[in-house]
């Protein structure tokens, strides 16, 4: 109840109280205070009372407040002490009741310290950060290196670890530190409301009121052993006063008025004697009171001393205990920021510095990442999240993250094989049930690709369906032996932890949009969620992991050095300061000796030797002092790696500082809140207050002394002034009625300036109390920005003077700043304002049209020259529609097969018109049982029953069975995927039907194109090795069930990414070096003179007539088959049926064949120019309709019956191979032309004998011999145009006296790795660098660049086989020069020709362009012959570099340093190599 403060306003709650009123009497009402009067009077006069300001709050003691006010101030203090924990009620009046105080305050203080480093048994707290989970402390013990107290009192409380029991039971060991409790259970306001109203005076001392001390202690039993450990701490009780006994006053005898005359002397004698010793008593009495007024003096000026160290104490309290930023009042204004406007959405830019970060950081560990240059730009991921491109940057960022995957998936397999099931028992809830179906992912792949999931091919067109297959098989289920490796070496990772497995059961919508969609057409937000998902995955491998682990351990060291170099530098200032006074002291006893005394010179000459020692000491403290700092900002610099996450300030906002953008970013998420609305914010003091308390020591010592002599200073001039004050009031009094002292006004009105307009709560960014008009816990308030930044020098020294250092957050990220600032400027400077302020438009078009300069050169053609309004579905249709017509054309210019159609030219037209028609019926699948009319809700089943086809061989039916009962019938991945809008399914069904049908009709195209392929030109998984053995029988129908389970996956497919996949991977499974567009030479290797070559009519491999022994002049007559088919196969050629009994003749390419095809062929598990082990008739049928042409064309001669390749591989045979292989042969049987003409054997062996053949061509009539090896030239082929008039020592010969023996790489050893003949699709993801697709690859890339890889694959094996000391090209040393070249940094521009659509006037200026690709074709062509063509090629790049670019250019930079590289390269392998004028200097 309200309290009244001053007499005449008490309300007279017995008036009118036994009245009585009827029903229609007519009252006065007070509704505040529920009374009726009758009297208006009285009404009024209780009105006026209430409303008076004269109550006080009973609760809370609050004066000046009208009795409303009070009402509600003691409702406020109730509800707040009732909000007081229950479980620290007892603790507290335990402490009340042992502390004995007599000071409220006091006690306020002393309970408080004594609960905030407690924590007590059954009590509900949180741990740290995560404040959502309520644990209970169940125990507590002391800490492992603390000692049990001698008086059983545990004073040092942060030791001690509490025991914590989670809701679902499980249990943890905690410090005091990382405890919290909720600020709504425990401040201390509502702690001194609970100690208010629940303590009672007793004899001066406060203690617990009975009641209430029997609810919470006495009742339930508890002391203070029950909830904590050890005993209660002992506290000083307060002193009490006690009244003092006052003497009780005598009363005076009458006998001084009753004496007689003759008793006067004695009397008078008498009264002397007692006036005396009445005398002696009054000056003992004064003495003592004297005596007692100075003990009571000093008793005040002790009490005064008590108060104000108390008063001392508490601001000391105060001004050096952190709390909780929100609950300060001394908050200064931050500086603002500046917000981040790109072309970025706000939502995803946190994610996208996420993303560039996580690329910068793991460069290294990502495969594919040369692709960015080692470093994504800005202009990149600005790009690749706000334009719409099948192979843009998004493509190239997703390619990378995804290829790193499965380049740790092979790590990890190649540790400990993976074996996937499809479930755990009888679990049919998540996420066991998408683990399982991520498991028959993996067995779906493997079903109709035949490969796994992680040898896909991959590129800008098939991303999309291979990240839609990996993202469902993400948590795929393994064996026990992998699940256990990974728990071991993944940091106990297991399947349930898969990232992609929380995407696909949380955004399931992702993956059935990729079913149809390009992942480019997704919304961005999905885009990024699928980012975010990738680059969990990959820390999740124990590669990753490893690299965190070294990181962590090289800042764990870092830091440890630095703690010992500040504990070094420490005692170092220690002893400096030592050893000065021990001068000082010395120098003092010196000047104290007799001598000295006198001598003033002597005294000024030690005085100036102590100052040189001094000086001495400080000049070399000093240097250590550099040193040190020296030491430290390199310790800095180890830490601070440009990754940093800073701290948080008062409202929650994350500051860091970045590797990829320079600046310090802010980031005020509105999920950041931490807590609720205070319910009564604290006012923040004035700013005048705040600048005075800043001024304070910082140290707790020096400030204590501080304040001390403040408050005794301040003390003793208010006892002065006291008798002062009435005087000056009056004359204050005076001057104010005589109008003097005015000019004081102004000045008083300007220095409270601040304080009459302080800043608001917005301003400051606190909490208002106002949960929807809050910056800090309203989402969505007006003035909240998620993302800022600054850079600046003054921004950030002001952001530092404005964080509060006795704020828990703003405290760690004050130290923070503090300790690397110097780094942090020195990063910030070169902070890109331009690219994150983009507020205006002609800032916005500045930015796009420099981001498209920037990625001009390598995404100008990201949607294949389509207009960039053009959906992304119709760009990858039409390119598809190229991709097939190019696949088909290379099938049938190659005699690998024909379209089964009409009219090819009609059938290509439609397929352009978008107007496809089979021309035909379409039958696919095993048994071809499925065909173009099956119903779109079959079941198609991939296989039947093929027990109803007992007519078959009884051997392949079982082996048909087997394997359809092994897969069973056909379910795409995503139909385990429940959709959650049956309305938008249905919606987007009906407006796909015209994209599935566009689908479907490419499928059917490329099914087409499959099925005129010839069996005999594909290889592993869908083709076999043609070695005569057992088992081909079975291997064949294994082999034509793996291409029917692809063909029944092609025609289920959804999306144009599908159909690439398949294009791919078929692509990959041909035998492209047996298209007589690559034929080449079995034994020169080489595709030149066309004419002269024969085809085999059984594996179109190709063989010069001349390079035969004996030659042939001729083309045979019917089939003619190649040594390898006559030899693997038992095939037989015309000729030598008919020649039988004849001579016995040798080819060369019995001996120079066989080992060619072992170094290229046999060494990759597969034959070269095997074909398929059929018996004669059906070999026959299959060659009728593809050697066609080859046959009729070698029995005419014609240059058209052998087509020639525009990439061939330009390898020679080795020139002592021809040679020996001659003379081994002419020793035994005659030179014979033709088998027509062997009566002039011994005419041709005469001739061959006298006629060398050129090293360099190896053609006949050579005009020259080296007088050193005795080998044989012509004139042209060493660039002479005569004979010389000395003797002639070729360039070989000349190399070989300073050349030193190279080693040979190990790729190109003679037992080649057997990776030739593996398909692409295991080979793509091996090399982690071609990611992307270009336009200029797009079309012919799949078609020809395995062919191409073969080609130099082979040469590169053969090439191996030689000995470097005999060829005049190191073959071998080039191409490692080469692939060093261009894998260096600096070689990006130089790496394909320069296109005019990029550089105008490049051709114009530059006569004879050059690039390294280049280079290499030409190497790979054999059109270089001499290690110094090559070299003078590579010069003339960097000449071109140095006559187009000038000094400080960019590129001109980059050709700088490649040519330096490129010179220590050449000087290491002892290459002649002349730098360009750039690096002119290098000559000598």
């Amino acid at each position: 109840m309200p309290i009244c403060k001053r007499d005449g306003f008490d309300l007279n709650n017995t008036e009118s109280k036994n009245e009585t009123f009827h029903d229609n009497d007519l009252v006065f009402c007070c509704y505040i205070t529920k009374r009726i009067f009758r009297d208006y009077e009285n009404y009024f006069r209780h009105v006026m009372a209430i409303n008076s300001t004269v109550w006080q709050c009973e609760a809370t003691g609050k004066d000046g407040l009208t009795f409303e006010e009070a009402l509600k101030s003691e409702r406020v203090a109730r509800k707040k002490m009732e909000q007081f924990k229950q479980s620290l009620r007892a603790p507290v009046l335990l402490v009340i009741e042992h502390a004995r105080q007599s000071a409220v305050k006091m006690l306020n203080l002393i309970v408080s310290k004594f609960l905030r480093k407690r924590y007590f048994l059954n009590e509900e707290v949180v741990i740290g950060q995560r404040k959502n989970t309520v644990y209970k402390v169940v125990g507590i013990k002391p800490g492992k290196d603390m000692q049990e107290p001698s008086n059983g009192v545990y004073e040092d409380t942060e030791q001690l670890e509490y025991r914590l029991r989670a809701p679902n039971g499980d249990e943890i060991n905690v410090t005091l530190e990382q405890l919290r409790r909720q600020r709504a259970e425990f401040n201390m306001e509502n702690l001194a409301m609970f100690i208010k109203n629940s303590v009672i005076r007793v004899d001066g001392i406060l203690r617990p009121k009975p009641e209430v001390y029997k609810q919470y202690v006495t009742e339930p039993n508890i002391s203070f052993s029950s909830i904590f450990i050890g005993k209660m701490p002992r506290y000083s009780p307060a002193k009490i006063k006690r009244p003092e006994a006052k003497d009780a006053k005598k009363q005076s005898t009458l006998n001084k008025y009753i004496v007689k005359g003759e008793e006067s002397v004695a009397k008078k004698k008498e009264s002397d004697e007692a006036r005396a010793k009445s005398l002696a008593d009054e000056m003992e009495r004064i003495r003592l009171e004297k005596a007692a007024k100075f003990a009571e003096m000093e008793i005040k000026k002790a009490q005064r001393k008590a108060e104000v160290m108390q008063r001392v104490e508490q601001e000391c309290l105060y001004l050096t205990t952190k709390t909780d930023d929100l609950e300060r009042n001394d908050q200064r204004l931050l500086p603002a920021y500046q917000p981040i406007v790109t072309l970025l959405p706000e939502l995803i830019l946190g994610d996208v510095f996420v993303l560039r970060e996580f690329m910068h950081t793991y460069s290294g560990l990502l495969s594919g990442v040369e692709v960015f240059r080692q470093n994504l730009s800005f202009y990149e991921v600005s790009r690749a999240f706000s334009a719409r491109e099948v192979a843009g940057p998004l493509s190239d960022i997703l390619l990378v993250l995804l290829g790193t995957i499965f380049d740790l998936q092979k790590e990890e397999e190649e540790e400990c094989p993976v074996y996937y099931v499809t479930g755990y028992g009888t679990a049919l809830r998540e996420p066991f049930i998408s683990m399982g179906n991520g498991s028959r992912t993996q067995m779906y792949v493997k079903r109709h690709f035949s490969f796994k999931l992680n040898e896909l091919p991959m590129d800008a067109l098939t991303l999309s369906e291979v990240l839609r297959l990996h993202l469902l098989a993400s948590g795929a289920i393994v064996s026990d032996k992998p699940d256990k490796w990974r728990i071991m070496y993944r940091n106990g990772y297991s399947s349930r932890e898969d990232p992609g497995l929380q995407l696909r059961i949380e955004h399931s919508h992702i993956l059935r949009a990729l079913k149809t969609l390009p992942v480019a057409q997704l919304e961005f937000g999905d885009i990024i969620r699928i980012a975010n998902c990738l680059m969990a995955q990959i820390l999740s491998y124990s590669a990753t992991i490893n690299i965190v682990e070294e990181r962590m351990e090289k800042m764990s060291k870092a830091k440890m050095e630095l703690r010992t170099l500040i504990w070094a530098e420490n005692r170092r200032l220690a002893a400096l300061e030592a050893n000065k006074r021990k001068l000082t002291s010395e120098h003092h006893q010196q000047c104290m000796t007799k001598e000295l005394k006198l001598d003033t010179g002597k005294k000024e000459e030690l005085a100036e030797q102590l100052n040189r020692r001094i000086a001495d000491l400080m000049a070399q403290s000093d240097r250590e002092q550099r040193k040190h700092e020296q030491q430290v900002m390199k310790l800095h610099s180890e830490l601070f790696n440009f990754l940093v996450y800073l701290g948080m300030d008062r409202c929650y906002r994350k500051y860091y500082v970045l590797e990829s953008m320079p600046g310090i970013f802010v980031e005020h998420t509105p999920d950041s809140s931490m807590d609720t609305c205070l319910e009564q914010p604290p006012q923040n003091i004035s700013p005048a207050e705040i600048r005075k308390q800043a001024q304070l020591p910082k140290q707790r010592k020096d400030l204590r002394t501080y304040l001390v002599k403040l408050y005794g200073d301040s003390d003793k001039k208010s006892r002065k002034s006291a008798n002062k004050q009435s005087l000056e009031n009056k004359e204050n009094q005076e001057n104010r009625l005589n109008g003097h002292g005015q000019s004081s006004e102004p000045m008083d009105v300007s220095g409270d300036d601040e304080e009459q307009t302080p800043p608001t709560q917005t301003e400051l960014l606190m909490c208002s109390g106002d949960s929807s008009n809050c910056i800090v816990h309203d989402g969505h308030h007006a003035e909240r920005r998620i993302w800022t930044y600054l850079y600046k020098t003054e921004d950030i020294d002001a952001l530092i003077r404005s964080l509060n250092p006795l704020g828990w957050r703003e405290s760690e990220l004050l130290d923070e700043l503090t300790q690397l600032r110097s780094l942090i400027l020195q990063h910030v400077k070169h902070c890109s304002e331009d690219m994150l302020n983009l507020d205006t438009d002609k800032k916005r078009e500045k930015f796009i049209s420099a981001m498209h300069a920037e990625t001009h050169r390598k995404y100008n053609q990201a949607n294949f020259g389509l207009p960039d309004d053009i959906e992304l579905n119709e760009v990858m249709r039409l390119h598809l529609v190229d991709r097939i017509l190019q696949f088909e054309h290379d099938i049938y210019s190659g005699d690998l097969g024909k379209l089964n159609v009409k009219d090819m030219e009609k059938w290509r037209q439609q397929l352009l018109k978008d107007e496809y028609d089979p021309q035909g019926k379409l039958q696919w699948g095993p048994r071809m049982l499925h065909n173009d009319e099956t119903p779109a809700d079959s079941d198609h089943e991939s296989h039947e029953d093929f027990d109803d086809h007992e007519d078959e061989n009884d051997e392949e039916a079982a082996l048909l069975r087997e394997f359809g009962r092994k897969y069973g019938r056909y379910r795409d991945p995503d139909q385990y995927i429940e959709p959650t809008d049956a309305k938008s399914e249905t919606e987007s069904a009906a407006a796909s039907k015209t994209h599935q049908t566009q689908v479907r009709n490419l499928a059917s195209a490329l099914l087409q194109v499959e099925q005129a392929i010839g069996r005999r030109f594909m290889k592993e998984p869908f083709g076999m090795n043609m070695k005569r053995e057992s088992k081909q029988e079975n291997l064949k129908l294994i082999c034509e069930a793996r291409l029917q389970q692809w063909e029944v996956s092609l025609m289920e497919s959804t999306s144009y990414a599908q159909i690439f996949l398949h294009l791919n991977v078929l692509n990959d499974c041909i035998l492209w070096r047996r298209s007589t567009n690559k034929s080449l030479c079995k034994v020169c290797r080489r595709g030149t003179d066309p004419e002269k070559m024969l085809l085999c009519d059984q594996c179109n491999g190709g063989t010069h007539m001349f390079c035969m022994k004996p030659k042939m002049r001729t083309v045979p007559e019917g089939n003619w088959y190649c040594h390898t088919c006559v030899r693997e196969l038992g095939l037989t050629n015309a000729k030598n049926q008919s020649t039988k009994q004849q001579k016995k003749r040798k080819f060369i390419v019995d001996e120079v064949d066989d080992d060619v095809d072992e170094g290229v062929d046999d060494g990759d598990g597969e034959d070269d120019d095997n074909d398929d082990n059929a018996d004669e008739d059906e070999e026959e049928d299959n060659n009728s309709e593809t050697s066609s042409t080859a046959t009729s064309v070698k029995a005419n001669g014609k240059t058209a019956a052998t087509r020639r390749s525009s990439r061939r591989s330009g390898k020679r045979l080795k020139s002592k191979e021809i040679e020996e292989a001659i003379e081994d042969d002419d020793s035994d049987e005659a030179e014979e032309s033709s088998v027509e003409a062997e009566d002039n054997e011994e005419n041709e062996e005469k001739d061959e004998e006298e006629t060398e053949a050129c090293q360099v061509c190896f053609y006949n009539g050579c005009e020259i011999s080296c007088v050193r090896c005795s080998e044989w030239f012509h004139l042209e082929c060493v660039k002479l145009k005569r004979q010389p008039r000395t003797d002639f020592v070729c360039k070989k010969c000349k190399s070989i006296e300073t050349q030193r023996p190279r080693r040979r790489p190990s790729n190109v050893d003679g037992d080649a790795d057997d990776d030739d003949e593996e398909p692409q699709a295991k080979r793509s993801r091996s090399s982690r660098n071609s990611l992307r697709i270009s336009l200029e690859k797009s079309a012919a890339a799949n078609n020809n660049n395995n062919n191409n890889n073969t080609s130099n694959q082979n040469n590169n094996r053969r090439s191996g086989r030689r000995t470097n000391d005999n060829l005049p090209l190191n073959s071998a040393a080039l191409y490692h020069l080469l692939e060093q070249t261009m894998k260096h940094q600096a070689a990006w521009p130089f790496l394909r020709p320069v296109l005019t659509s990029e550089v105008p006037d490049y051709h114009k200026i530059i006569k004879s362009p050059m690039d390294l690709a280049k280079i290499k074709s030409k190497l790979n062509m054999g059109e270089y012959q001499l290690n110094e063509e090559l070299l003078s090629d590579i010069q003339l790049v960097f000449k071109n570099c140095d006559l187009y670019n000038v000094r400080g250019n960019e590129i001109y930079e980059a050709g700088c340093k490649l040519e330096r590289f490129v010179m220590d390269r050449c000087k290491d392998m002892m290459l002649p190599f002349r730098p360009s004028d750039m690096n002119a200097e290098a000559i000598c």
